[in-house]
């Protein structure tokens, strides 16, 4: 089990979250989740890897659920990825008001006060929290499954 928690206002936390940030995605490919959520009230194509081609998770099997507030800039990022993977591989919510911050995976959860924006990754002041303890990830999954959709 690991917890590792992130007070993001100097140079080494930015790099140390962008670097759990490449690191989740890269076990993403290599073996991807049943269902990954990310859940962000604005969510913006912040470089962490390049996937061009939307491929490091649409096409592997995983169900990506991305729920956002209603902004033209969160869509972008959706339609942009529209289309690559089976018609149930992407499911698209906005709410008006999510408040809530996460990415939740089969094995982790990375939780916090971060949005996925260049502001919440190079410029704002964000609380982070990685866990990696099997029941406290299942219970979250569960919670954003009830909350959000896709796969258990």
């Amino acid at each position: 089990m690991i917890t590792r928690q992130f007070l993001q206002s100097a140079v080494d936390a930015r790099n140390a979250v962008r670097e759990l940030l490449q690191t989740i995605f890269a076990a993403e490919l290599l073996a991807p989740s049943r269902c990954l959520w990310l859940v962000s009230p604005w969510l913006r194509d912040i470089p962490v890897l390049d996937n061009t081609t939307g491929s490091f998770l649409l096409t592997r099997g995983s169900q990506v659920v991305i729920t956002t507030r209603p902004d033209p800039g969160n869509a972008q990022v959706y339609d942009s990825l529209r289309g690559i993977g089976p018609d149930d591989s992407l499911i698209f919510h906005e709410r008006a008001e999510l408040h809530a911050k996460g990415i939740v995976g089969d094995a982790y959860a990375l939780i916090g006060s971060m949005n996925l924006t260049y502001n919440g990754l190079d410029r704002l002041t964000e609380m982070l929290i990685f866990n990696t303890d099997r029941p406290a990830v299942e219970s979250l999954r569960l919670s954003f499954r009830r909350e959000y959709g896709g796969r258990a």
